[in-house]
């Protein structure tokens, strides 16, 4: 083990994978160190080292928000390395060292290392997880030119994930110019689309045709779905790894026994050997990435905000609560896989998994987690379900009432009255969604949100509306 992190007892029950750091050579620049990075992609990574075909696929974790550099710095300061704790809904419970992460470097800070490392020819793939609103694009996929972060990039500074991408492949173009691959590593459909179109867009408004060539010859961006329950960050799983091992580990991450990554075979230089580690490669993301976001992240978004309602505090709570268990299973049965129609993925024993895991009562998954940044989710997981269930001549009333839900909460937020505070990085796109007759008259027909469901299907405005009336009479 290395001595950054060292173990002084019960070395027997901490995995640390067979190979040595100074062996490892990066491969990998990865945007946005947080935790589910730490629980996902790093795990993989981790996997990989282990392996002959591995030593050229160690990660430089980059930071991009000032707002993330203390934590970031924290991380540096244990060289990257860190405690993995994985609970099962059982209680049995594994801890690994996770040393995959060989460097780190804040942009915030030092924007120009950014650009030095993404230059590198020896880096073949980048990676991201920046959160769905992290791309700044509307309904229409339209990049948010008039957005303040976007304006400012624009104008040179570095606020998003466009502006390190232009300045690190621009370089590259100019240097190495070596291939490589973007993989976005969010809950978006089609995310490597996404963030191809997203970026495509940033060079078109920065008038660089040059480098828009080079990133359509050069520059590949598979899509992938991610999957595994990471909580928030908790000082106790530390604790527990201090009095387990005699580990002083500030950076101990938790996750449930559970994950998943399926990623689209299509690499522009050199692809990493994940699938000797449980990583999928497929021709077609879509029908798991379907899968996942309408049963796992639809049922998450749609249930949290009635959990929140009553007063909860965890989300596997809600799992127990016999109103919201079977309310959950109706949105599922009733509006999320009829909506789906028909799939490779075995749609009943995927929800099967799925309910198992949001019950497992060792993760501690919060409520307050779930509930952030809904006004970025819903036209994300919940729209699809609507669109889907309409045009199959089905009323979605399940979701209906999910989005009802979520209506009621965020104005008891605004007025801090319910315990769960709300955290919306778009808290000023809700404005006009006020509690009175014309407030929910704009919630309802909002495209941003609902997109040409009020046009084509009235009955929308007029079933969300009573959903909304209902649910505020009931959590009065």
């Amino acid at each position: 083990m290395s001595n950054h992190l060292v173990a002084t007892k019960n070395v027997e029950q901490l995995l640390a994978r067979d190979y040595q750091r100074t062996d490892i050579q990066a491969g990998v620049v990865h945007l946005g160190v947080g935790a589910f990075h730490r629980a996902h992609q790093a795990v993989y990574f981790d996997r990989l080292l282990a392996t002959t075909e591995g030593k050229n696929w160690g990660i430089i974790g980059v930071n991009l928000r000032p707002q993330d550099s203390k934590g970031f710095r924290q991380l540096a300061e244990q060289k990257g390395e860190y405690i993995l704790k994985t609970m099962d809904s059982e209680g049995a419970t594994e801890y690994e060292h996770i040393r995959s992460i060989v460097d780190l470097i804040d942009g915030a800070e030092t924007p120009e290392r950014v650009d030095h490392i993404i230059a590198d020819s020896a880096i073949q793939l980048i990676t991201s997880t920046v959160t769905e609103g992290g791309y700044y694009l509307d309904e229409n996929r339209e990049l948010m030119k008039d957005h303040a972060a976007i304006k400012a990039d624009l104008a040179g500074e570095r606020h998003t994930i466009y502006a390190f991408l232009y300045e690190g492949l621009k370089r590259r173009s100019q240097t190495s110019n070596a291939k490589i691959t973007l993989l976005c590593c969010d809950n978006l459909r089609h995310n490597g689309k996404v963030l191809e179109s997203g970026l495509m867009q940033f060079l078109a408004a920065k008038g660089d045709t040059e480098l828009s060539q080079w990133v359509q010859h050069n520059v590949a961006f598979p899509c992938s779905m991610v999957d595994r329950i990471t909580p928030k960050p908790n000082p106790e799983h530390g604790i527990d790894v201090q009095h387990r091992f005699g580990i002083n580990d500030q950076m101990t991450v938790m996750g449930e026994d559970y994950i998943q990554w399926v990623i689209q075979d299509h690499f522009a230089g050199k692809k990493p050997s994940l699938d000797q580690v449980g990583v999928q490669f497929v021709e077609d993301v879509a029908p798991y990435e379907e899968a996942k976001i309408r049963i796992l992240n639809a049922g998450h978004t749609n249930v949290v905000y009635q959990a929140a309602l009553k007063g909860m505090t965890y989300f596997d709570e809600a799992m127990r609560d016999a109103e919201l268990r079977q309310y959950f299973e109706a949105f599922i049965i009733e509006d999320a896989i009829p909506a789906i129609g028909d799939s490779i993925v075995d749609l009943d024993a995927y929800y099967q998994i799925i309910a198992q895991r949001f019950s497992n009562a060792n993760i501690g998954d919060t409520v307050e987690r779930i509930c952030t940044d809904g006004y970025a989710k819903f036209p994300i997981f919940v729209y699809p379900s609507l669109a889907g269930c309409y045009a199959i001549g089905r009323t979605p009333s399940k979701t209906i009432q999910g989005i009802a839900a979520w209506f009621t909460y965020f104005q008891k937020a605004r007025h801090k009255a319910i315990a769960t505070p709300y955290h919306e990085p778009n808290v000023d796109a809700l404005s006009i969604f006020t509690d009175d007759e014309a407030g929910i008259d704009a919630f309802t027909k909002d495209r941003y949100l609902w997109g040409n469901i009020p046009v084509d299907y009235p009955s929308f405005t007029k079933d969300l509306t009573q959903a909304i009336v209902a649910m505020q009479a009931h959590y009065a």
